[in-house]
């Protein structure tokens, strides 16, 4: 439980001592400066490829403002009526004609207005680029039009030969032999009859292009994506309009044939009234005008037959008693004949969907009022329908009301024809009243006289017709458009994608991102020691820092976990005289060495062990121990890693040594002693024993120890790592200090509380902790003086 406790506090110490601060991430980014360069020049060339090759987009903005004057009567109604029910301030019919705006029906009569199914494409240096005011040709579809799309390559041959190849008809490419021809031509090609026609532009053309034709439908759809519509403010009646496109010239043109297509629909839209009113009174006029004839005719063979020339003065009397009478049923029957048309208009279901024909002449302007109302509405609900379906609940909505209002309609006729068919009876009462006394006076003149009636009735009515006719018409001409245009199509003249800025300045965010995001993932994902500061953790005394100065490619130690041992690596680095930063650090050590060490006694003995091998103890040792001997102490390094012999090998010293002395082979250790340098000697192993643990527990080892004590005032010796033999542990009890060599980048975080718990039970005689191998950046002594950018570390895989 305790040692859970301890490894516990142990891991959180290590992130508290893993944390970046400003000085941290300064020193990624200055150490790695070179990286950042080239990774933010690779982003910046992304960045400009990228703009080099997507188009810039423009946009243009046009504003019109609806005419609530020009509107239907039954829309405005229905708009107030739901602006008072929800509290809104904005014209829902406005809203509506947002809708109208957006409608790909309008769309696809602009693309084709303005003949936008085809594209042309330039196949530029890995680039492709549209064209539209600078195409050489134009491609005019003669027959053997496809329901989709279809595309080809051309290019211009000699002697200004087009040559036509590469056909797709949709997604599938078309196997057939390439089309040559002129402009103007007519080219019999797989997808059917075309013609290309030369422009301004033909005689500069030099590229291929890729001409792409799209059904008007398709492309308006393209367009109807990239158009907006809506409502400037809730109290405004102005409609924006606005439009993407690689071409600003092409987007002003949509939106100015956008707008005049809607006026035309709408006046089209506001005078089908008028031409149904005019059909209507052509049939009457045709109907009528065959009557008259007819009732001419007989009149004339009446006068023929009974040889009469002028008979109104023996009649005088009885006509202008009947003259009065007369007039009235005249207006009468007219009213009830048109009266019983139009019911039976209305109620002719061929009729059902079309608007009832309006200035008829019926003098009841009630009725009048209502048919208007109710062609109105149905007009305003026609053109929802093509915006939108007969589900929108407003339009059902309006269903509901056009069957009210023309079931209104009909019992206002009905009634109407009740009562002029009473008036029709009462007048022919008393008209027949008048004609009994005529007729008493001559049977020829009463005959002549209903001739002569049946005549007038029907001229009146002739004529009554031809000017409602005309009247009809003029309304038709002075119906104009309900919307003016407040603000022309425009915009700025620099596009608004891609943003330039933006894209560089995301590159350049990358560019820094990227190797930052990297060092700090390895740096987070690391589990070996690579600072001072990852043994915060342990309370262990730390001795000093040794700067890695092998050169190799900043960071690469991080990557190899695991070093090869090279005797070429460990050399004796400190010299006199020397200013470099490992000398420095070596020199730094032996001050903390000094103070470490018992003032009071003449000799000491010191140990270098490690966890791992390859962490550089035999390099520190035998530096350590050059470092000593510069200022004039004797001193002499031991080496007891009887199973490898490093030390020995490193100096190229390994013949006769303390094996042998231990082992009894040899009396005398003073002959086994080689001389390394001025004030530094060497005791190396000799020959490799099999029994290593056994000579240090001997008593030979004790005399040897004590006969070093007496002649040296440093006595370094190199042990093996621990954990793996006893070896170390059973020269612990003879030494003053022990300086425990930890690799950077090699030494396992999960192995900290080790280092505790063996300095807590003393196993290893005042055991002081030695980084080894800290990289220029993380070591002080790459940033004050010395930081030559070297890297030598015991255990490099150089």
């Amino acid at each position: 439980m305790t040692e859970n406790t301890n490894n516990q506090d142990f891991l959180a110490q290590e992130d508290s001592g893993s944390s970046l601060n400003i000085r941290d991430i300064w020193e990624m980014v200055w150490v790695y400066k070179w990286w950042y360069v080239l990774c933010v020049a690779v982003c910046l060339v992304f960045a400009a490829f990228y703009l080099y090759k997507t188009p810039s987009v423009y946009q243009r903005t046009a504003k019109v403002i609806i005419s609530e004057d020009g509107q239907d009567a039954a829309m405005r109604d229905l708009a107030a009526f739901a602006s008072a029910a929800t509290g809104g301030s904005a014209s829902e019919n406005v809203n509506n004609e947002v809708e109208a705006f957006a409608s790909p029906d309008l769309m696809q009569i602009v693309v084709e207005r303005l003949r936008l199914q085809t594209s042309y494409v330039e196949r530029q240096a890995m680039r492709k680029v549209e064209l539209y005011d600078n195409t050489p040709v134009e491609l005019t579809v003669l027959e053997g039009i496809p329901q989709s799309s279809f595309s080809f390559s051309l290019k211009k041959g000699p002697k200004e030969i087009l040559v036509l190849d590469d056909f797709t008809v949709g997604p599938d490419k078309i196997k057939a032999d390439r089309v040559v021809g002129h402009t103007g031509d007519t080219l019999q090609t797989p997808v059917g009859k075309l013609m290309l026609s030369s422009t301004v532009n033909f005689d500069s053309w030099e590229r291929p292009l890729t001409v792409t034709w799209v059904n008007s439908k398709s492309r308006a759809k393209s367009y109807c994506t990239k158009l907006t519509s809506a409502v400037s403010g809730k109290q405004t009646s102005v409609i924006v309009l606005g439009i993407e496109d690689v071409f600003p010239s092409r987007a002003e043109n949509i939106l100015n044939t956008l707008i005049d297509v809607y006026n035309e629909t709408w006046i089209h839209d506001r005078n089908r009234s008028a031409r149904n009113t005019t059909a209507f009174i052509n049939e009457r006029l045709v109907v009528i005008e065959k009557e008259l004839g007819g009732i001419e005719t007989s009149l004339k063979d009446f006068k023929e037959k009974n040889k009469l020339t002028d008979i109104q003065l023996a009649s005088q009397a009885y006509l202008q008693e009947s003259t009065g009478y007369s007039a009235q049923a005249f207006e009468v029957s007219n009213q009830l004949s048109i009266a019983q048309f139009i019911r039976s208009y209305m109620t002719d279901p061929t009729h059902s969907k079309d608007l009832i024909p309006a200035n008829s002449g019926l003098v009841n302007t009630d009725i009048e009022s209502q048919i208007k109302d109710y062609n109105d509405m149905l007009l305003t609900r026609d053109r929802l329908v093509a915006g939108s379906s007969e589900n929108n609940p407003l339009i059902q909505d309006m269903n509901t009301s056009l069957n009210a209002l023309k079931a209104t309609v009909i019992r206002s006729i009905d009634n109407l024809i009740a009562t002029l068919s009473l008036q029709a009876d009462k007048l022919t009462s008393q008209e027949e009243q008048v004609m009994s006394r005529i007729a008493s006076s001559s049977g020829t003149e009463m005959e002549l006289l209903s001739i002569e009636r049946q005549q007038k009735v029907k001229e009146s009515l002739y004529i009554y017709l031809l000017q409602k006719r005309e009247e009809n018409e003029i309304a038709g001409l002075v119906n104009v458009a309900n919307t003016r245009l407040i603000m022309s199509p425009n915009g700025a003249p620099a596009p608004i994608s891609p943003n330039r800025m933006m894209v560089l300045l995301v590159a350049v965010i990358f560019g820094c991102g990227i190797p930052f995001a990297v060092q700090y993932i390895m740096r987070m994902s690391e589990t070996t020691i690579s600072r001072r500061a990852d043994l915060s953790a342990v309370n262990v005394p730390f001795l000093g820092e040794i700067p890695l100065i092998t050169p190799r490619i900043k960071g690469l130690n991080r990557l190899t976990k695991a070093k090869k041992f090279d005797n070429s690596n460990v050399n004796i680095m400190v010299r006199s005289g020397s200013r470099d930063s490992i000398n420095e650090a070596f020199r730094v050590m032996r001050t903390n060495l000094d103070m470490m060490t018992d003032k009071k006694s003449s000799s000491h003995i010191l140990m270098t062990t490690s966890v791992n091998p390859n962490a550089g103890k035999t390099f520190i040792l035998m530096n350590i121990a050059a470092s000593m001997a510069l200022k004039g102490a004797k001193t002499i390094m031991v080496d007891l890693d009887l199973r490898k012999a490093t030390l020995s090998k490193a100096l190229n010293m390994n013949s006769t040594g303390v094996s042998s002395f231990l082992s009894g082979r040899s009396e005398d250790y003073h002959g086994l002693v080689k001389k390394v340098d001025e004030n530094l000697s060497l005791l190396p192993v000799g020959s490799i024993p099999p029994n290593p643990s056994e000579l240090l527990i001997s008593p030979r080892f004790a005399e040897l120890i004590s006969g070093l004590r007496k002649e040296y005032e440093y006595i370094f010796i190199d042990c093996p790592p621990v954990e793996m033999v006893a070896d170390t542990y059973i020269v612990s009890g003879h030494v003053d200090m022990t300086l425990f060599v930890i690799r950077a980048g090699l030494f396992d975080k999960r192995e900290l509380p080790l280092l505790s718990q063996m300095y807590s039970s003393g196993k290893l005689n005042r055991m002081s902790l030695i980084l080894n191998g800290v990289e220029t950046f993380h070591s002080r002594y790459g940033q004050y003086g010395y930081g030559y950018g070297y890297g030598y570390g015991y255990g490099g895989g150089e």
